[in-house]
């Protein structure tokens, strides 16, 4: 069997696979399998996914969303590591032998992650954009904070799966999952995270979330990831020292400067509304007077 054991979920987004496919192929680290799981898509993306056979698996299901589509790899993949990558993605050609020499060499981690960069196609040029990925504290508290593990750059120990359970094919978790996924590595198992560019997250008009720049929808389904960790942790905020009711407060300014940087204070105000909703305490007033006033805030 491989080593390792690449999930690549795809819905109806043939144009863009094939550069997704080839950017495994050209890894240089070379004991993989790749799982292609085709999520009901309409258009021509299960024609593509075979055009790379026998290098590729296909795996065809209905639609079932990208927590589905990742399940259904997963519960095939033969490898002892899984790593994900969207079909509209890409990596860096050593981002598999690095990850993996880290998780061989400190068998107490669950889960190793890296940084990725953000970037759009115009024509035959790529312009890129922020880095997302914070890897200096790898730890649950730090991540209660706000996902920053972008999903195309891990790769895992398959048996962790076998402990913390499945992705949850949840409606209320339509593209949070892995950030309620990466909280049960969290409270499981050490993370690592690798201070470097491992992948290409490519923005275009189909991402779920627009490249973040849907702030509601946003916050709703991070909000939604973390009542969903809570439910079966309600623990958590003990064990970790951190105020519930801050935290959730402190999200909504963080959700209203956004606005605010956008110039649409009613919505600002809305979710300074929010915050207070959840806390008054001082330090809640102090975080939203900084948050309007202060050209950055985070």
């Amino acid at each position: 069997m491989p080593k390792v054991s690449v999930v690549i979920p795809v819905y109806n987004t043939a144009y863009y696979l094939p550069e997704a496919i080839e950017s495994v192929l050209q890894q240089t680290y070379r004991d993989f399998e790749i799982l292609v799981v085709d999520d009901g898509s309409t258009d021509n993306s299960h024609q593509v996914a075979l055009s790379h056979t026998p290098r590729v698996k296909l795996i065809a299901q209905s639609n079932g969303g990208p927590a589905s589509a990742r399940n259904a790899g997963m519960r095939q993949a033969g490898g002892e590591y899984i790593a994900f990558l969207d079909s509209d993605d890409a990596w860096v050609e050593d981002k598999l032998a690095e990850q993996v020499e880290l998780l061989d060499n400190n068998p107490a981690i669950g889960l190793v992650y890296g940084k990725a960069i953000m970037y759009q196609q115009i024509g035959r040029a790529r312009q890129y954009g922020n880095t997302i990925g914070h890897t200096q504290s790898p730890t649950l508290e730090a991540l209660l904070f706000g996902n920053f593990i972008p999903a195309q750059t891990v790769l895992f120990r398959r048996k962790c799966v076998e402990e913390i359970g499945y992705m949850k094919e949840s409606a209320a978790l339509p593209v949070a999952e892995d950030f309620e996924f990466w909280l049960r590595f969290a409270k499981n198992y050490p993370l690592a995270g690798i201070n470097r560019t491992l992948a290409y997250y490519r923005i275009h008009e189909n991402n779920l979330l627009g490249g973040g720049h849907d702030i509601e929808k946003g916050l709703k389904y991070a909000l939604a990831a973390l009542l969903e960790f809570e439910r079966q942790y309600p623990d958590v905020w003990a064990e970790c020292e951190v105020k519930r009711d801050l935290l959730f407060a402190r999200m909504h300014i963080r959700a209203g400067f956004a606005w605010k940087q956008r110039g649409a204070w009613l919505r600002c105000f809305g979710q300074y509304k929010a915050a207070l909703n959840e806390s008054w305490h001082p330090r809640v007033w102090r975080w939203m007077v900084a948050a309007a006033m202060l050209p950055r805030w985070s």
